[in-house]
């Protein structure tokens, strides 16, 4: 358990030395409550999860809900996406049709911009998270302790201080 900590504790410095993304999905994503938009947190099946508890988060910044593509924002709104380890070709699917609402947003997952199967517009911002596979090793040679759910939720939160921070500054 402390080797599953001690891993953690150094993916979580990783996402936070990942500062001018970071600070640049922020400010993007608090363009929604400083205007007239809403704040979406969307994410793939593996971390619907992640996304709900977000959206509902005491933290969030107002106007914030959870998405679900059956509804469509507007240019006005920004969404925060995140991914699952295996779930390019769904989150290609998402980007594709907010992409059409011309809705910009945030992504936040365990692999690159280069693993989805289509291009993001200039303005989106990609955070890519430490941690695609298990970290602790099992007896068998299999890996578990995976922990991309933990680091989306740590990226989720960070992403809203930064928020926060800029929103008082904004006041």
């Amino acid at each position: 358990m402390k080797m599953f900590a001690t891993q953690l504790q150094g993916m979580f410095q990783k996402i936070v030395a990942l500062e001018e993304p970071l600070e640049d999905g922020a400010r993007l994503l608090a363009q929604a409550p400083a205007g007239a938009g809403k704040l979406y947190v969307s994410a793939t099946p593996e971390l619907t999860g992640i996304a709900m508890s977000l959206a509902a988060h005491q933290e969030a910044p107002k106007d914030t809900m959870y998405w679900q593509p059956s509804s469509s924002p507007d240019s006005t709104d920004r969404v925060l996406l995140f991914a699952g380890k295996k779930e390019a070709a769904e989150l290609s699917q998402q980007i594709e049709f907010l992409k059409k609402q011309e809705v910009p947003l945030v992504i936040v997952a365990p692999f690159s911009q280069e693993d989805i199967e289509t291009d993001l517009d200039f303005t989106d911002i990609w955070i890519q998270t430490p941690g695609r596979d298990g970290i602790i090793p099992a007896e068998d040679g299999s890996r578990m302790g995976e922990p991309t759910a933990l680091c989306s939720l740590f990226t989720g939160q960070l992403l809203y201080l930064y928020i926060k921070e800029m929103m008082e500054e904004f006041d």
